[in-house]
């Protein structure tokens, strides 16, 4: 298979580093290689998120844009412009000194879920 990311807007297919199927949707991922994605660390900046994990884990789908619900840890986000970085559960966490700023629009602190916009 190809990778091209030309016309890309939201969405984008890349090649799967330890990602699995089933497990790893949903969570923040950085880019590790050349076409290549994987799970952030504690405090790593993300790229984007992953939506879908083909069976044989060798691709995935990551969200680059648009609003997107995650799991988060630590401090309750505010809505607004927020510094975020991944937490070591590949959710997020507010993260002042290395965080990006995201725009927070919705904050579930009873189920510890953020909505913001990627971009």
């Amino acid at each position: 298979m190809s990778i091209s990311f030309s016309g890309i807007l939201d969405q984008a297919t890349f090649k799967a580093s330890s990602l699995t199927f089933g497990t790893d949707e949903g969570k923040v991922c950085k880019v590790t290689a050349a076409q290549t994605v994987g799970l952030c660390s504690d405090g790593d900046r993300f790229h984007g998120v992953i939506e879908t994990i083909e069976r044989d884990n060798a691709y995935c789908v990551v969200r680059k844009a648009g609003y997107v619900t995650l799991d988060y840890t630590g401090t309750d986000p505010t809505a607004g412009i927020v510094k975020l970085s991944a937490d070591a559960s590949s959710g997020v966490k507010v993260d002042d000194t290395n965080g990006i700023e995201y725009l927070v629009v919705d904050v579930d602190a009873t189920n510890n879920k953020v909505t913001l916009f990627l971009g």
